[in-house]
């Protein structure tokens, strides 16, 4: 297959204007799964610094440790879904953000995998570790789009993204450059350009796929 440039622009105008029109939506979701994190993690750390904690913490403990897992999973595919939708020019509501919720089990698997094998590459010289980091990075939106099995999502995406390698790679520089202009605002701005970076990341999916 022969590799196209991915045209930047219309990825990042298409993304921008359907984060534009589910700003509203996005932001305030994003506000949400902060503080029910926040209240999560604030929670843990206080149980943790218990001197002696009874086997009743303990198992608390246990279990907050769980909700801040499924709740990061929901966050993730609420916002993976926003922006497929965003991207493909729709206006959504709140609750339609966790329409694809019954894909948590199947988002855990992909993250346990991708992370594993990345390491694994990452050990094996580097090389190996850089290149699946940019291939599995469209994983999570195969899976949630396609709603097929976590390794079929990891499978599809590597080889959507390898005929466009570097292209992916500098797409990816520029999402994490968006992402990261929220955190001199004090990390509030994270509310906003987080869930753009998002559609923009959704943006280039649906253009890869299309030349696929």
């Amino acid at each position: 297959m022969v590799s196209f440039p991915m045209q930047y622009g219309s990825i990042i105008q298409n993304g921008a204007r359907g984060f534009g029109r589910n700003a509203v939506v996005l932001i305030g979701f994003s506000i949400l799964y902060a503080i029910v994190l926040g209240l999560l993690v604030l929670a843990d750390l206080r149980l943790t610094e218990l001197p002696t904690p009874s086997a009743g913490v303990v198992a608390l403990i246990c279990l907050i440790k769980l909700l801040q897992v499924a709740v990061h999973l929901i966050g993730n595919l609420a916002l993976i879904n926003g922006g497929l939708m965003a991207a493909r020019g729709q206006t959504f509501k709140f609750g339609q953000l966790f329409s694809e919720t019954q894909q948590l089990f199947n988002l855990l698997g992909l993250h346990v995998f991708a992370a594993v094998a990345i390491f694994l590459g990452l050990l094996a010289f580097g090389i190996p570790g850089i290149y699946l980091s940019v291939g599995y990075w469209f994983a999570a939106f195969v899976l949630v789009d396609r709603k097929v099995a976590f390794l079929d999502a990891m499978s599809g995406a590597r080889r959507m993204v390898t005929p466009h390698w570097f292209d992916v790679a500098v797409l990816l520089l520029v999402i994490g450059v968006i992402s990261a202009v929220g955190v001199f605002a004090f990390g509030v701005g994270l509310f906003a350009t987080v869930p753009l970076a998002v559609c923009i990341g959704a943006s280039g999916y649906l253009q890869l796929g299309h030349s696929n």
